[in-house]
């Protein structure tokens, strides 16, 4: 399990450098520098360029530059890839997130309480609530309702994770006590 991020992080670096390759290629011959290591030259500025465009990124995120459009890109990444999601809310904690995360909660609903998420409080009243299918998030139902008719119980994010991943077991007797108030 230990190797298994250093070979997806080396796969992932190897095709990277495959896709800037033609890139690096065109500015080599024109700059006239593919001599300089070789043969090696072009794989070597295709490495130092990936370095400094992850740098760059990294720059403008920190500065602020991007950070519209680094939660608009999470988003989308989240879409084509809802594993992605899963992963963050199983090893980040909410202290770590945006105010623009989830909020994981158990709802009251029909007489029973189910694990869900505050995806978006809306200025007029009203919640965006998805109640994720166990195990597996990234298929539910999205349901609309007003805060004033909304009950829930707010739990940590990487608890309702581990319980959908065991199909409700782990929630604790103090937990229980609290909810059968609401």
């Amino acid at each position: 399990m230990f190797i298994l991020p250093l070979v997806i992080l080396i796969l992932l670096v190897i095709k990277a450098i495959h896709l800037i390759r033609p890139l690096v290629h065109s500015l080599v011959e024109a700059l006239g520098i593919h001599t300089i290591f070789g043969t090696a030259t072009i794989t070597i500025f295709s490495i130092i360029l990936i370095i400094l465009l992850c740098f760059l990124s990294g720059a403008l995120i920190h500065m602020g530059l991007l950070k519209k459009w680094n939660s608009t890109f999470e988003e989308t990444l989240y879409l084509l890839f809802p594993p992605l999601q899963r992963l963050k809310f199983r090893f980040f904690s909410e202290e770590q997130d945006s105010e623009s995360s989830w909020y994981s909660i158990l709802l009251k609903r029909e007489g029973c309480f189910k694990i869900a998420f505050i995806t978006h409080k809306s200025e007029n009243g009203f919640l965006s609530i998805f109640i994720p299918d166990a195990p597996d998030i990234s298929t539910g139902e999205v349901i609309l309702i007003p805060e004033s008719d909304c009950i829930y119980h707010h739990i940590p994010r990487m608890e309702a994770m581990k319980m959908l991943q065991k199909f409700g077991k782990g929630l604790s007797v103090k937990e229980y006590q609290e909810i059968e108030k609401l």
